[in-house]
């Protein structure tokens, strides 16, 4: 029988993704989005990205599972 609870993830891309959406959730931190559809934050809020990145990566690897 196959364990459908595991599944493989790229770390570094779920991390970025979740940091982004809070990012997006606080609304005090100006985002822009220019005319190559990149994201462009200011400071402020890349610095909220990097902290929430790191936040997220460490429980993301806390979640790794050790193959035998």
């Amino acid at each position: 029988m196959k364990n459908t609870d595991n599944i493989t993830v790229n770390m570094l891309e779920l991390a970025s993704e979740l940091a982004h959406k809070r990012v997006v959730e606080s609304n005090c931190h100006t985002i822009w989005i220019d005319e190559d559809e990149q994201t462009i934050y200011t400071e402020e809020a890349q610095d909220l990205f990097n902290e929430y990145h790191d936040q997220y990566e460490t429980i993301i690897l806390e979640c790794k599972i050790n193959k035998p």
